[in-house]
């Protein structure tokens, strides 16, 4: 059994330490704190190490008060440098491992590209300059040592995210540094790498942030967004908010040595940040607890659905990507070979038993009257009812306004359906099917209808997707209808971020339109799209009819969308 001597318990690595050690039946925690050894007293160190004669020292304790250290000098070369040489002198009396937590703000934040393990020092504050002498102690004094530098630390206890979070329950507005860069690094992902280093004799400096960067005001947003708080970030500049102590600009730590030595790779800043919160039932949903989501979606390699896939893994969830290729899937999605359409009964196990599954495959979605429509109804027949007969949670299909065939106003879920399509009759065939299928079943049911679609225009074959084309080719005009017909147009992230919120949220279900539900005309539109552009070509507004079919104005009523994406 191994005896780890932690100081600084009570900090918020401290506990990170003692959290990941409490199971591990190989290994005793000591933990220490002022009161059981203060660490700039020497001889009460080297008395009590001799005593618990430790295997590893781990020294958490700092004078970590950045601004307090630039007129509390003394004090903090106590703690921060004199505190480290006397627990190395120690740790070399009982042939312990020495692991030191040093700090980013040893740099001067000058570099603009991440600082590495061997980059030189150049501290610009009393606290960084204590940090770097107590590392040079343990580099010269401590026989097996880790030097481990961290920065923007967060665990349990006093710390950033809990003070953005109590000036959220007060506050509509919050000014936040926006001028600093580094990595908001989780005690949890330290705690692991120390254990990582401990467990080996590859001594030396490292550095232990999370992956990933962002400003202090980035960081906030992504707490709130997170946290569902409603609070406006307002970045201010580092020399408005006018703190005493120097900060360094440029604080983004490479773990390079972690790479090369042991070839780990540390969690993302987000993915870290959204645990920590989830563990804490910090994280806002409606039943009031974490709800992450294995989520399945079909088509993950279509038009919406590359963008949709993005919308989830944002949102923290876990994405299980289906396609028949995936060049344009977010690498972070995981990406399943399982066929669609197999008929297996037994699919939903195959498919890993999501949570939620998004069904988008849908072939010529573009092309109203293909006979594919019709003759591929039998498949997404058989592929919903396996799922939900295997057990799917929560099921959201992609349907259309085309469903409703020629329409006036805005449609409600109470709409009557009379598709003039192929497309639309395939559509409201299988919504009728899906619901049929879910009666006295314990699923919930999101039928989706997706309105006009702007943007990623190349991969769409709208009429913006024409127009960028004929602007390639030179085209000076291209003839159109009249442009009077006004439609409910939403770009492509808006209606994923829409789909992915929908999809995975437990308290609105049924039909739900995804809209914007503010019609537009389509020559007002097509106008602004050229114009944001800088396009040159122009339309020839009454070259052909209007389509008999096509409704002067159709819009999708809002209502449900904007509740479900006001409580995200």
């Amino acid at each position: 059994m191994k005896k780890i001597l932690i100081t600084g318990s009570q900090g918020q690595l401290g506990k990170a330490l003692n959290e990941f050690y409490k199971n591990d039946s190989d290994v005793q925690i000591v933990n220490t704190d002022i009161s059981e050894m203060n660490i700039t007293d020497a001889e009460d160190v080297m008395q009590t190490v001799r005593q618990i004669k430790p295997d590893i020292i781990i020294n958490c304790a700092a004078h970590t008060q950045v601004d307090a250290c630039e007129t509390d000098q003394e004090r903090a070369y106590q703690i921060n440098a004199a505190g480290p040489k006397n627990l190395s002198e120690a740790a070399n009396e009982v042939d312990a491992v020495l692991v030191h937590l040093s700090s980013d703000y040893v740099f001067d934040g000058e570099k603009r590209q991440p600082y590495v393990e061997g980059d030189s020092y150049n501290p610009q504050s009393v606290y960084g300059e204590t940090k770097l002498a107590g590392e040079e102690f343990v580099r010269r004094i401590a026989g097996k040592y880790f030097v481990v530098r961290t920065a923007w630390l967060y665990g349990e206890g006093k710390n950033f995210v809990n003070t953005m979070l109590r000036q959220a329950e007060t506050k509509d507005t919050v000014r936040v540094v926006g001028d600093q860069f580094g990595t908001p690094t989780s005690a949890k992902e330290v705690a692991k790498v120390i254990d990582l280093l401990c467990r080996s004799d590859k001594y030396g400096t490292y550095h232990a942030t999370c992956e990933g960067s962002c400003s202090w005001a980035e960081f906030t947003r992504a707490i709130y967004k997170m946290c569902g708080k409603d609070v406006s970030v307002i970045p201010v500049t580092t020399e408005e908010y006018g703190a005493p102590a120097k900060r360094p600009a440029y604080s983004i730590l490479e773990n390079k040595k972690l790479r090369e030595e042991f070839g780990y790779t540390m969690a993302e800043w987000q993915e870290a940040l959204r645990e920590y919160l989830a563990e804490r039932n910090l994280i806002k949903k409606e039943n009031g607890h974490f709800m992450k989501k294995k989520v399945l979606v079909t088509g993950a390699n279509g038009y919406i659905g590359r963008h949709v896939v993005s919308a989830l893994l944002d949102m923290g969830h876990e994405v299980i990507a289906s396609d028949f290729s995936f060049d344009g899937v977010d690498e972070r999605a995981v990406r399943s070979e399982v066929q669609l359409f197999s008929g297996d009964e037994n699919i939903y196990e195959q498919f890993g038993r999501p949570d939620s599954c998004i069904h988008m495959a849908w072939r010529n979605g573009f092309v109203h009257n293909a006979d594919s429509h019709i003759q591929d109804l039998p498949n997404h027949y058989t592929f919903i009812k396996n799922m939900i007969e295997g057990g799917l949670p929560q099921l959201a299909v992609m349907g259309t306004m085309h469903e409703i065939g020629y329409w006036e106003g805005a449609i409600t879920e109470d709409t009557p359906a009379n598709p003039v399509s192929l497309y639309g009759i395939a559509k409201n065939a299988l919504r009728q099917m899906t619901f049929l299928l879910a009666s006295g079943k314990d699923v919930k049911i999101d039928w989706l209808r997706a309105y006009y679609i702007l943007g990623d225009d190349k991969k769409s074959k709208s009429v913006f997707a024409k127009i960028v084309g004929w602007e390639e080719e030179g085209k000076e005009t291209f003839p159109f209808n009249s442009g009077k017909n006004k439609y409910d147009f939403i770009t492509v992230d808006e209606l994923s971020a829409q789909i992915a919120a929908a999809a995975t949220q437990d308290e609105i279900h049924g039909i739900i339109n995804c809209c914007t539900g503010e019609p537009l005309s389509l020559g007002e539109k097509v106008d602004e799209f050229i114009k944001e552009h800088g396009f040159k070509i122009r339309p020839e507004y009454g070259a052909f009819p209007d389509r008999p079919y096509d409704s002067p104005g159709v819009w999708g009523d809002a209502e449900k969308i904007n509740k479900i994406m006001k409580n995200r």
